[in-house]
């Protein structure tokens, strides 16, 4: 399995008629895997039963939301962390800011070091017009 991206053009930011244009590679998305698909394939590899997957993944929302909204952080050892944060207005003095500034409260996720490590061996190919053009291994970190 690997990665597809696509190559985009991107202009300037700021720069009228966005400047001169700069190309990046573009996450091209599979299909979305549904709840039903993804508690049947834990399911399929152990001994539970779908609905005791379903079960157990609606307990982690449930806690989830608990402890992220009294502002923890969820440590799932090799899975990564759940942490939250906040989207405020900025304001010109401390004392402006107030809870009528906050946005909203987000939800970031840190990989571990397990599930990076195991992330860097994902393979890219290079698609254009739904045809694989170029294959490559994972990119060595900068």
């Amino acid at each position: 399995m690997a990665v597809s991206y696509k190559t985009i053009a991107k202009g300037t930011p700021g720069v009228q008629g966005g400047g001169p244009k700069k190309y990046y590679a573009s996450i091209v998305r599979g299909r979305k895997v549904d709840l039903r698909t993804f508690v049947e394939e834990i399911a399929e590899m152990n001994t539970l039963q779908t609905p005791d997957v379903l079960a157990v993944l609606e307990a982690f929302l449930q806690m989830s939301v608990r402890h992220l909204s009294e502002g923890r952080t969820i440590d799932m050892g090799q899975l990564g962390s759940f942490s939250p944060s906040l989207s405020s207005i900025g304001q010109d003095t401390p004392e402006k800011v107030s809870k009528h500034t906050i946005k909203k409260l987000n939800v970031n996720f840190r990989p571990s070091g397990l599930l990076s490590e195991r992330l860097s061996t994902v393979k890219f190919e290079k698609v254009s017009d739904g045809s694989v053009v170029e294959e490559a291994e994972a990119p060595a970190e900068t």
